[in-house]
C-alpha cells in the first residue's frame, strides 16, 4: 500500500513536470514561412501531367518453371498512356475562372510481361482475344509476354504533381479515385490544394483539373 502511494505521487509529479515542459516548448515554437515558389505551386508535370496504367490479375495462368507449378495469383501493371497535353478553358466554377484540361491518349491493348524467364504465360490458359509472344524454347505454347484488351473502366490513373509533398488532391463530383482501378472512360475533375505554411493574409493556392482519357492505339513509327 505504501509503495502504491509513493508510486502515485511520483507519477503525478512527473506528469506535472512533463506538462510544464511541453507547454514551455509549445510556447517557444516559431514557424518559418515557405517561399512563394513553394506555397504557390499547384502545377502538374508539363511533359507527363497524367499517367494511365492497365492492371491485370493472372490466376493460375503463369507457369513458374523453378517451382514446377502454376502461380496462384500473379499481378502485372503496365503503362498504356502515350500522350498527354495540358490546356486551359474558361470556367466560372473553377478557381480564378480557369479550368486546366489534361487530354490523355491511352492504348486499347496492353502487353503484360513476366519478371524473368522463370515465369511464363501459358497460352492454353487464355481464351478470346489475346496474343501470345514468342514461345519459350523449352515450353511449347508458353511465353514471357501476352497482349490483351484493356479493361477501360478498370485502369489506374495518376496525376503527376510538381510538388506532391505539399499538395492534396480532392475528387470533385464523384470523380474516379486515383491510384486504384477505376473508370476513366468519362471526364474526371480534381481540385489540387497547396497545404504549405504561408504568410498571414495569403489565400490558399488551388487549381481545378479535368482529365479526359481517349482510348486509341498508338501509331507505329
Amino acid at each position: 500500500m505504501k509503495f502504491t502511494k509513493m508510486f502515485n505521487k511520483l507519477y503525478i509529479g512527473l506528469a506535472m513536470l512533463c506538462g510544464v515542459s511541453f507547454a514551455s516548448c509549445e510556447a517557444g515554437l516559431t514557424y518559418e514561412e515557405a517561399p512563394e515558389s513553394v506555397y504557390s505551386e499547384v502545377g502538374v508535370n508539363s511533359g507527363t501531367p497524367f499517367i494511365v496504367r492497365a492492371r491485370q490479375l493472372f490466376p493460375n495462368q503463369i507457369w513458374a518453371k523453378n517451382w514446377n507449378k502454376y502461380a496462384d495469383n500473379y499481378m502485372n501493371t503496365q503503362q498504356i498512356s502515350w500522350e498527354a497535353t495540358l490546356s486551359t478553358e474558361s470556367d466560372a466554377s473553377a478557381p480564378g475562372g480557369t479550368l486546366y484540361v489534361i487530354n490523355v491518349k491511352a492504348n486499347t491493348r496492353a502487353t503484360f510481361t513476366t519478371e524473368n524467364k522463370g515465369f511464363l504465360f501459358d497460352g492454353s490458359k487464355f481464351s478470346g482475344d489475346f496474343q501470345l509472344g514468342e514461345e519459350d524454347p523449352d515450353n511449347t505454347g508458353m511465353s514471357q509476354w501476352v497482349n490483351l484488351p484493356v479493361k477501360q473502366n478498370e485502369v489506374i490513373g495518376e496525376l503527376v504533381l510538381v510538388n506532391p509533398y505539399d499538395c492534396v488532391v480532392e475528387r470533385i463530383d464523384g470523380a474516379s479515385e486515383l491510384g486504384v482501378p477505376a473508370d476513366f472512360t468519362k471526364s474526371n475533375r480534381y481540385l489540387v490544394k497547396n497545404i504549405c505554411y504561408r504568410p498571414a493574409g495569403v489565400d490558399q493556392y488551388t487549381r481545378l483539373y479535368e482529365v479526359r482519357v481517349t482510348f486509341e492505339n498508338q501509331p507505329e513509327e
